[in-house]
């Protein structure tokens, strides 16, 4: 990609010619690719084809600031650590599948800043853990408000069933004569179909994913 610092030099003749072709040749290409431009300057624009996503350079020129992802209808940045659940089967641009699997600080690590080692160290120094949403489902996190007590944040929690009782209707004849025998003539209880080795509600699977 073209690159340019955007300062004319004063210089004469071919040399001008050239510095100020340098220059609209970086704006004409609108500094695209997947290497950061060098050098930089202050609200310089750049389309980090490696990443998909938009950038901009600072005030201060010692920063890159995301803007959007590349190619998206909807241009609003969604943050790092951020999950959405897709409703295709293959994981979109700027994201990963939430499947606990074990990825680079180095590489993702607007993603590792904003989550660490919440879900798991990886190797202990230079990777860690995704979420593992898989099969799963997502529960607030109770935060001090005393429904889900004794929670610690990003924690899974098997699965579970509220203290219950069944009711038993039941019918008996008086003792016979000697007084020793009852015979129960109806009795009932509570029933319940299984479907299978957990308690879960009705739901629809989609693809569980994180922005990096």
């Amino acid at each position: 990609m073209s690159q340019h610092d955007m300062v004319i030099d004063n210089q004469a003749g071919a040399a001008f010619r050239a510095d100020l072709n340098s220059a609209l040749g970086a704006i004409a290409t609108n500094q695209a690719g997947s290497g950061e431009p060098n050098p930089s300057y202050p609200f310089q624009f750049w389309a980090d084809i490696g990443a998909g996503v938009l950038k901009m350079r600072n005030s201060a020129n010692n920063a890159w600031i995301k803007l959007g992802l590349l190619g998206a209808t909807n241009f609003g940045l969604i943050q790092p650590g951020a999950i959405v659940f897709h409703a295709k089967n293959v994981v979109p641009a700027g994201f990963l599948k939430c499947n606990g699997g074990v990825v680079p600080r180095n590489i993702y690590a607007d993603l590792f800043a904003e989550i660490g080692t919440t879900f798991g160290v990886g190797d202990g120094s230079t990777t860690f853990n995704l979420p593992e949403l898989r099969g799963e489902f997502i529960r607030g996190w109770d935060d001090s408000r005393g429904i889900d007590v004794s929670r610690g944040f990003g924690s899974a929690q098997a699965q579970g069933e509220r203290t219950h009782y069944h009711a038993i209707q039941y019918n008996i004849y008086g003792l016979g004569g000697g007084g020793s025998n009852i015979t129960i003539v109806n009795s009932s209880t509570d029933s319940a179909t299984t479907t299978g080795g957990e308690t879960r509600p009705r739901n629809v699977a989609l693809l569980a994913c994180i922005k990096y």
